[in-house]
């Protein structure tokens, strides 16, 4: 049975940030298409390793959306995290481990697992703190792209089913990427490249790995005043709860 998975039962809750309660399974999404990068000093706010990558990034969004996650990651750092609240934020680093396919934050000399997720200027931050199967993932809701297509070339035939049950194109598309954001999340949660799982049937491959996943759409506003719609899937272990926080404001 499926049907539980298309049910919008991921806890999302918009928040100021002196006014966000923390909890240790707590996923901040913000919309980084509000940041003004001349706002920020680099050089104090990203380490030396973090400063080559944002140098590298062409676009403007690119730049933001690095920048609006390494900051969030380290506020995350500071408040749940009492030994490192006075760590400068050019100190912390966060790097790729290729042998576990994490982002990890490096801080005072200890090493912590991340999980970072970006569509279209938002983006999601997430630390996991006791290494635990956990991934989750946000994808912008688009009616333009092919998704009937890419589902008949990419995915599994009781999935493509599910897709095209539906005779509105917006259910379809809902379906669509909620199901992606599904195989995004596992594929994170398990340290899989996401093309092995393109293919089979996500939730026959959720039941096996006995991991749990939840899902809500959220909704923004972007520049030109027009709502955009995300999909946003976590996957984790059956015994934790995760819940997401929509930023309203930004870390100064």
């Amino acid at each position: 049975m499926t049907e539980h998975y298309f049910k919008n039962t991921l806890s999302i809750t918009s928040t100021q940030l002196a006014n966000l309660s923390l909890a240790s399974n707590s996923i901040l999404l913000f919309n980084a298409k509000t940041l003004e990068l001349s706002d920020f000093n680099l050089p104090d706010c990203l380490s030396p390793f973090e400063l080559t990558i944002i140098n590298r990034r062409k676009s403007p969004q690119a730049k933001q959306e690095y920048l609006a996650t390494r900051l969030l990651l380290k506020h995350l750092i500071k408040v749940t995290q009492p030994q490192h609240t006075h760590a400068p934020l050019n100190k912390m680093s966060t790097e790729f481990d290729e042998a576990s396919s994490k982002l990890q934050i490096h801080v005072n000399g200890n090493v912590i697992n991340t999980c970072i997720s970006h569509s279209h200027g938002l983006v999601g931050v997430a630390l996991n703190l006791d290494k635990s199967e956990f991934g989750f993932d946000i994808e912008k809701v688009s009616l333009k792209r092919p998704f009937e297509k890419l589902a008949k070339h990419f995915y599994h035939n009781d999935e493509i089913t599910l897709i095209t049950k539906p005779t509105n194109t917006q259910a379809q598309a809902e379906t669509f990427f909620r199901i992606w954001t599904l195989k995004e999340s596992l594929a994170k949660a398990t340290s899989r490249p996401i093309a092995k799982l393109l293919s089979p049937n996500v939730f026959d491959e959720l039941n096996s790995a006995k991991l749990s996943a939840s899902s809500n759409r959220v909704t923004v506003v972007d520049s030109n005043d027009s709502n955009v719609c995300f999909d946003v899937s976590v996957v984790h272990k059956k015994s934790t709860d995760w819940r997401c926080f929509l930023l309203t404001d930004f870390v100064k």
